[in-house]
C-alpha cells in the first residue's frame, strides 16, 4: 500500500519529537560543588565551560580569577603533506623480512622511516579578573551546575556577598560572565586579555578589549629541545574580543584594560575567531578574516541583557542533556550516574555542530603551547573511546565535528595511501591534527607504523547510521569513505603461509614481543586488532551496500574475502591472543599487563565477540584477567559489560571527574542496555550494589530509544520507542522474552 507523502512527513515528525522529549529528573542534584578555589597549577581540576568551539577553565578564586581561554581551530602549523615516495620499497622490503619471520630486521627497516610529528593546538591566551578588598573571604563556594552548564562562584568578603556566573552559550557563540553583589556599588575589579602566542591588545571603543595575534607556523614537542618557529607572515591568525557591561559605577580606561568601580553589576561578553577555513587552506593566505567573524558575532551578542542570553543557553542546552535522566538506589545522585551525566555534559562542551573540528586530547581546554601529547588526536583509541558513549547518551549530533573530520582525513588518506604504500583506497595512521595529517609519525614502530587510525574511525560513521537509520547519510557521507578504507584494507593484506590474508606489516598498539633472541620488537603480521577493524569494516561495508542496493561487485569481492582472513587465535592459556601467534614458548609479549588492550575490542567497542561466540567470549575474558592492573585503554569496563559481569564493569568504571584523562565511562550504558547483536537486551550486566533505578532515553542501535526501570535487581517496566516502526527481539537480563505476552513492555510506534 502506498502511503500518502502527508502521512509519511507526520510520522517523521512524530519519530523527532520521540527522540528530541526531555525527560523527568531530579535535574537540579547534578552538581559539582567544592568549598575551596581550585590551584592556578591544577588546570585538570578547574570547572570548564565550553559550546563546541570556544571553551573557559573557571579556577574561582575570589582575589584573581585567571580563565584560560580556547577556540577548537587554533592551531599551529598548516596544511603539509611528509609523503615519501621510498615508502613503498621500504614496506615491501619489510613485508620479505616478515614472510621469513625475520621479525627483528622488519622492525629495524621500520626504524629507518623519518616520519614528521604533528601539530599541537593552542591557546588562545587567559582572561585575568583581579578583585579588590576580598582577601579575606568566607562561605566560599564553587559549584559546576552539569543540568545548567553553569559555573557560579559564591563568597563573602568585608559584610558583602559576591557572586560569578559563567556559561559557554551555543547559539550566541560567546562566553559569558555576571559578577554581582548584594550590595549595590560594591563590585570592583580589573579586566585583561593576555597571550603566549605572538600577539597585540589593544582597548577599543568605550568597553572593549581586542587582542589579537598569530600561532606558531610549526612547533614540534615530541623532541628534548621543544621547536617552536614563529613567521608574521605565516601561521594561524586569531582574534579575541572582550565586552564589559555595567550597572552603575563605572568603567576606566587602565594600562592593560579596564577598571571596575563601585558597580552593581556587570556582564562579560567574550568571543574568538581564527582564520581557519579548512584542513586544506592555508590560514594566513586563505583563512577566514577572524577580526570579521568576532564582530559579527559580538554585534548580536551585545544588544542582548545577560537574562535572553542565558535563556538561550539554557533552552538550547537542555534541549540535548535532558533528552536522558539517568537514577540508581534512589541516590541523589548516584557516584556513577552522575559521571555518566558528566561525561555527556563534557562531550557537548566539546563538539557540537559546526565548531570546526572534534574534540582533542584535552577536550576543547588546554593552556600551554606544547601541551601535552600535543593536545592531539591520537587515533590508536583516544577520539574513539569519547566518542563511542554519543550515540547511546542520546547526544547523536556532537558527532558531527569527527564525521567531518573523518571525511578530511579521508581526503588526505587518499595522498598517503598512493604515495606512501601504492595503494588503493586511504589510511590515517597513529596522530593527527586539525590539518587531518595522515602520514606516518616519528619513532618507535609500535606506534609510527600502524596504519589502522582510518579504519578504526569507521566504525562511527557507521555506528552514527546504526542508531539514527538515516539513509541519506549513509548513501552521501559514510559509504563513500567506508569504501575507501575498505579499499585500503584490501592492499594491506597478504596470504600467510596457512594461506589466511593477514595485514603486512602490523603492529598491535604500543606493545613489543621478544623474538627467540630476546630482542624487543613490535613489527609482525596480522595482528589481533587489524584483523578485528578489518572484519568489522567488511560486515559494516557489505550491509551498507545492501541497504543501499548498489555496489553489488565490490560487496562480492568483500563477501569472498571475509572467510579469508585469519581468525582470532585462542592460546595455550585459553586467552584471545594479541599477535597472531601463540610465542608463550619461543617469543613473549613485551608487557602482558600493558596499558592498552586493543586486541580485545571485538568484544567491545566493536561486536564480533558476543553471546553467540562462548569460546571466543571466554578467551576474551581471560586476557582481561592476565591484563591485570593494565588493559584501561580504550575501557575496560564496557568490555567487561559486554561478558555480562557487571560487578567487573562496575569496578572499572572512572569516576574522577572533572580530570581531563580519566576513561569515559563507556561500560555505564552497557551495563543497562545493549544492542549489537540485534536484539534489544534489557539489563544485561546490572551489577548487585544497583537494586533499583531507571534509565529514560538511552538510545539503541536500529532506531528505539528505552526507559528501562528496574526493582530488587529486576526490571520492573520498560517502555521502548520505535523511532522507524521495527519490532525489536527483547532479552532480559539474558533471557528471551514474548512481547506480547510480557507485561513489563510497551512499544510505541
Amino acid at each position: 500500500m502506498k502511503i500518502p507523502q502527508i502521512v509519511v512527513l507526520l510520522f517523521l515528525i512524530t519519530l523527532t519529537g520521540f527522540a528530541q522529549q526531555q525527560k523527568p529528573g531530579d535535574w537540579q542534584t547534578l552538581k559539582l560543588i567544592n568549598d575551596q578555589p581550585t590551584s592556578q597549577n591544577d588546570f585538570g581540576a578547574a570547572y570548564p565551560i565550553g559550546n563546541g568551539r570556544l571553551g573557559a577553565k573557571i579556577f574561582g578564586n575570589p582575589e584573581s580569577e585567571i580563565i584560560p581561554l580556547n577556540e577548537i581551530t587554533l592551531w599551529s602549523g598548516e596544511p603539509r603533506h611528509y609523503e615519501d615516495p621510498k615508502t613503498p620499497a621500504l614496506i615491501q622490503a619489510m613485508r620479505q623480512a616478515l614472510a621469513a619471520r625475520d621479525f627483528a630486521k622488519a622492525d629495524s627497516l621500520g626504524r629507518q622511516h623519518s616520519g614528521k610529528n604533528n601539530q599541537c593546538y593552542e591557546p588562545i591566551g587567559d582572561l585575568t579578573l583581579r578583585f579588590n578588598d576580598v582577601s579575606n573571604y568566607t562561605g566560599y563556594s564553587r559549584e559546576l551546575d552539569i543540568d545548567r552548564a553553569l559555573v557560579t562562584v559564591r563568597y563573602t568578603a568585608n559584610g558583602v556577598s559576591y557572586t560569578r556566573e559563567s556559561f559557554a552559550s551555543y547559539p550566541d557563540n560567546v562566553v559569558v560572565m555576571r559578577i554581582y553583589s548584594n550590595r549595590k556599588g560594591f563590585v570592583n575589579f580589573s579586566a585583561s586579555l593576555s597571550t603566549l602566542l605572538q600577539g597585540n591588545i589593544r582597548i577599543e571603543g568605550q568597553n572593549e578589549i581586542v587582542m589579537t595575534g598569530r600561532a606558531p607556523y610549526y612547533v614540534d614537542q615530541y623532541v628534548p629541545q621543544k621547536i617552536v618557529l614563529w613567521d608574521p607572515a605565516r601561521g594561524m591568525g586569531f582574534e579575541c574580543r572582550l565586552q564589559l557591561k555595567n550597572s552603575g559605577g563605572s568603567l576606566q580606561k587602565n594600562e592593560n584594560g579596564w577598571t571596575v568601580q563601585n558597580a552593581d553589576t556587570v556582564v562579560l561578553i567574550l568571543t574568538a575567531a581564527t582564520s581557519f577555513n579548512g584542513f586544506d587552506k592555508n590560514p594566513a593566505t586563505q583563512g577566514k578574516n577572524p577580526e570579521v567573524v568576532v564582530k559579527g558575532i559580538m554585534a548580536k551578542a551585545s544588544v542582548k541583557n545577560y537574562q535572553k542570553l542565558f535563556n538561550a543557553h539554557i533552552s538550547d542546552y537542555q534541549s540535548i542533556f535532558r533528552r536522558l535522566w539517568v537514577e540508581i538506589n534512589n541516590e541523589t545522585p548516584n557516584i556513577n550516574a552522575k559521571a555518566y551525566q558528566w561525561a555527556r555534559y563534557n562531550l557537548i562542551a566539546c563538539s557540537r555542530p559546526g565548531g570546526g573540528a572534534p574534540r582533542n586530547e584535552q577536550g576543547i581546554w588546554n593552556r600551554d603551547v606544547t601541551p601535552r601529547y600535543a593536545s592531539n588526536y591520537t587515533l590508536n583509541e583516544n577520539p574513539q573511546k569519547y566518542y563511542t558513549i554519543a550515540e547511546a547518551a542520546n547526544i547523536a549530533e556532537v558527532t558531527e565535528p569527527l564525521l567531518e573530520y573523518i571525511g578530511d582525513l579521508a581526503n588526505n588518506g587518499e595522498i598517503t595511501a598512493r604515495v606512501d604504500y601504492g595503494f588503493r583506497g586511504w589510511v590515517a595512521h597513529h596522530n593527527s591534527d586539525v590539518w587531518a595529517m595522515t602520514t606516518m609519525a616519528t619513532g618507535d614502530p609500535c606506534w609510527a607504523f600502524w596504519p589502522m587510525g582510518g579504519i578504526w574511525l569507521t566504525e562511527h560513521l557507521w555506528e552514527h547510521y546504526a542508531f539514527g537509520l538515516d539513509k541519506t547519510y549513509l548513501r552521501d557521507q559514510a559509504y563513500p569513505i567506508m569504501k575507501g578504507a575498505a579499499l585500503f584494507a584490501l592492499d594491506l593484506m597478504v596470504k600467510n603461509e596457512n594461506g589466511y590474508m593477514v595485514t603486512s606489516p602490523s603492529t598491535s598498539p604500543e606493545n613489543h614481543f621478544y623474538n627467540a633472541a630476546g630482542k624487543r620488537v613490535a613489527v609482525s603480521t596480522g595482528t589481533t586488532l587489524d584483523m578485528a577493524l578489518i572484519k568489522e569494516l567488511f560486515q559494516n561495508c557489505i550491509k551498507a551496500s545492501t541497504i543501499l542496493n548498489t555496489d553489488a561487485p565490490f560487496r562480492k569481492e568483500l563477501e569472498t574475502t571475509l572467510p579469508k582472513l585469519l581468525p582470532f587465535q585462542i592460546g595455550k592459556s585459553g586467552e584471545l591472543l594479541e599477535f597472531s601467534e601463540d610465542w608463550s614458548d619461543e617469543f613473549k609479549v613485551w608487557e602482558p599487563n600493558h596499558r592498552h588492550i586493543s586486541h580485545v575490542i571485538s568484544l567491545w567497542p566493536l561486536s564480533q565477540i558476543n553471546r553467540n561466540t562462548p569460546e571466543l567470549m571466554a578467551a576474551a575474558k581471560k586476557s582481561l584477567e592476565m591484563r591485570g592492573s593494565g588493559g584501561y585503554h580504550p575501557d575496560k569496563a564496557g568490555m567487561w559489560a559486554r561478558m555480562f559481569d557487571g560487578d567487573q564493569s562496575l569496578a572499572a568504571l572512572g569516576i574522577n571527574f572533572p580530570s581531563m584523562y580519566d576513561s569515559t565511562p563507556g561500560g555505564f550504558a552497557e551495563m543497562l542496555l545493549q544492542s549489537q547483536t540485534g536484539e534489544l537486551e534489557l539489563l544485561p550486566a546490572l551489577p548487585q550494589k544497583w537494586a533499583s533505578g531507571k534509565i529514560l532515553g538511552i538510545r539503541a542501535r536500529d532506531g528505539y530509544e528505552v526507559d528501562i526501570e528496574w526493582e530488587n535487581h529486576e526490571l520492573k517496566k520498560a517502555v521502548i520507542r520505535s523511532l522507524s516502526g521495527n519490532t525489536p527481539i527483547i532479552r532480559i537480563q539474558g533471557t528471551l522474552i514474548n512481547i506480547a505476552s510480557d507485561k513489563r513492555i510497551q512499544i510505541l510506534f
